[in-house]
C-alpha cells in the first residue's frame, strides 16, 4: 500500500502513536541515565537554590568547599543511584 491509500485520520493517529512511544522511550531513559539528577549525592545548594552541588567532592583545604554541579552534568565515579520509591 502507499502513503495515498490511507487516510488523514489513520496517519494522524499513526503520528500520534508514534510520538507517544518516543517520549515514553525518552522519559525512561532520563530516568536510568547516568547523570547528577540520579545521584543520591546531589542537593540544592543552601545559599544559592538555583544551583545544586555534590555532597561527597569537595575542593580547597583551609576551607573546603563542594563543587557546583548541572543536574545534566554526566555522573562521576563517586554515583549513587537514588531510591526513586514513591
Amino acid at each position: 500500500m502507499e502513503l495515498k491509500d490511507y487516510t488523514a485520520e489513520e496517519l494522524k493517529a499513526e503520528l500520534k502513536r508514534r510520538t507517544e512511544i518516543a517520549k515514553a522511550q525518552k522519559a525512561e531513559e532520563m530516568k536510568t541515565a547516568l547523570r547528577c539528577r540520579n545521584c543520591r549525592h546531589c542537593a540544592p545548594n543552601p545559599k544559592w537554590p538555583i544551583q545544586y552541588q555534590c555532597m561527597v567532592r569537595t575542593w580547597g583545604k583551609k576551607y573546603p568547599r563542594h563543587y557546583c554541579v548541572n543536574l545534566s552534568n554526566k555522573a562521576c565515579d563517586k554515583f549513587e543511584r537514588k531510591d526513586n520509591k514513591l
